[in-house]
């Protein structure tokens, strides 16, 4: 195995990482930006308000977009073990 095929498979692994993440981890950030500024504007700082509807739309952001998730991971994967394989 050489060095130039190892580094494409970790920057693909890495890239793979960051499409997968990136939706829950914006429409965390998202939301954790909206309370911060409804829990500033009406000085209501209770970690609950903050947290609880963070988790919801992740959860609803995941499973929204699960099917594509699932299909982008496994061609990644079929295209990882047909590279090994050959």
């Amino acid at each position: 195995m050489d060095a130039s095929r190892l580094i494409d498979w970790s920057r693909e692994a890495l890239r793979m990482a960051l499409l997968l993440g990136g939706p829950p981890l914006a429409a965390a950030v998202a939301v954790a930006l909206l309370i911060s500024l409804v829990q500033t504007v009406t000085q209501l700082h209770e970690p609950v308000l903050a947290q609880v509807p963070r988790q919801v739309v992740v959860l609803l952001v995941v499973l929204g977009t699960l099917p594509w998730m699932l299909a982008t991971w496994v061609s990644y994967t079929r295209g990882l073990i047909s590279t090994l394989g050959g």
